[in-house]
């Protein structure tokens, strides 16, 4: 295989409310143990991509705490690496911070390892895959840019904003952004494979498209006048693109039917790990159909509910349909349902908190109520 190089992209626009306001997305706690960003990572740890930039577009102290070594998703510690590639230049200015011009600032790191492809992938869109075979199709077709895509059926209230490609015979004729008419379309997973010369051309001519064009944008202009195939992707593909989201998709993945479908042995996700004691349950601990996280202290009634590290649960409270953050405490006697609890919060004279599957109440960071 060519020599690949993996650029994890966290400069999609997509937020999760107010979760995401002070983090980005792809530090956010997933399943209780995960960051989203693990992901993105470890696709490309399984798939012998050891060169990976990490392109931030801001926050980048809850990323850089979570990634500490990096050798988690690094298979080859002396040759591979995971490097932050932030753009100071431009971070204050919205309309020239994009992720082409990312790369372009640390362009130093392409002319030193000399990648023949990259593999170019966003982490609000969450999928487990081995990129080689799509590698091989890249080398196959020998066309500059390979576009990810999959086929859904619910279109008209997912991947919202995303891009609807119609394709003929594997190439691309046309991409149009999702508006919610259709129920099955196909649609970009943000996932690219381009060719090391075509990269060097849309760094140097991206100025004359528009300067404010980033990736997605300039692989769209360049439709026009360039061959550009799509790769099916059949498996499960998930887009987190809002509070609402973020809650459902978690959720559904305690069903194992569901679960088992992005989680593969053959493919695993690593992450940073915790020495944190176990789980301890009480006496009149009563947990249903729930993900718990070391560390926790379980005494009420958890269900369908996912718990994160360190959080404690008292006597007669209730928790149903929820995500709790890290450090949390929950008193006795509350009922929490349809809720996302951020990290440290303290949930104790507030008795009855209720939420909606479309609506869910988010509590900050830190509250106490």
């Amino acid at each position: 295989m060519k020599k690949v190089m993996g650029l994890c992209n966290l400069y999609s626009p997509a937020t999760l409310g107010d979760l995401t306001s002070s983090r980005p997305i792809a530090s956010t706690t997933f399943l209780g143990r995960y960051a989203m960003m693990d992901f993105t990572l470890s696709n490309f740890s399984n798939s012998d991509i050891d060169q990976v930039g990490i392109l931030i577009k801001k926050d980048p102290r809850s990323i850089l705490k979570h990634l500490g070594s990096t050798n988690v998703w690094n298979n080859n510690t002396k040759l591979g690496f995971e490097l932050i590639m932030y753009d100071e230049k431009n971070a204050n200015n919205p309309l020239y911070h994009h992720d082409l011009n990312n790369i372009k600032v640390n362009d130093w790191i392409i002319k030193r390892e000399r990648p023949e492809w990259f593999v170019i992938a966003p982490v609000h869109i969450i999928y487990a895959l081995d990129f080689r075979p799509i590698l091989a199709f890249h080398e196959a077709h020998q066309k500059p840019i390979t576009v990810v895509y999959t086929k859904i059926k619910d279109g008209k209230s997912h991947f919202l904003n995303g891009d609807v490609l119609t394709l003929q015979q594997d190439r691309i004729v046309e991409m149009q952004t999702n508006q919610g008419l259709r129920s099955e379309i196909d649609v970009s997973m943000e996932t690219y494979i381009i060719s090391a010369p075509m990269l060097e051309s849309m760094l140097t001519n991206a100025q004359e498209l528009s300067p404010f064009f980033g990736i997605k944008e300039t692989i769209q202009a360049l439709l026009k006048t360039s061959t550009i195939m799509g790769y099916r992707f059949s498996g499960y593909v998930k887009c987190f693109d809002s509070l609402s989201s973020y809650r459902l998709n978690s959720l559904e993945l305690l069903n194992y039917s569901v679960r088992k479908k992005l989680f593969n042995p053959e493919l695993p996700i690593r992450t940073v790990t915790h020495d944190t004691a176990p789980a301890y349950y009480g006496s009149d601990a009563n947990v249903a159909n729930s993900f718990i996280a070391n560390g926790s202290v379980i005494e009420g009634t958890v269900v369908n509910s996912i718990i994160s590290r360190n959080v404690h649960i008292g006597k007669n409270a209730r928790i149903e349909n929820a995500i709790i953050f890290t450090d949390t405490v929950i008193g006795k006697d509350v009922m929490i349902k349809n809720v996302v609890i951020d990290k440290y919060a303290k949930v104790i004279t507030s008795k009855q908190i209720l939420g909606t599957d479309l609506l869910p109440i988010y509590i900050k960071q830190g509250e106490k109520t």
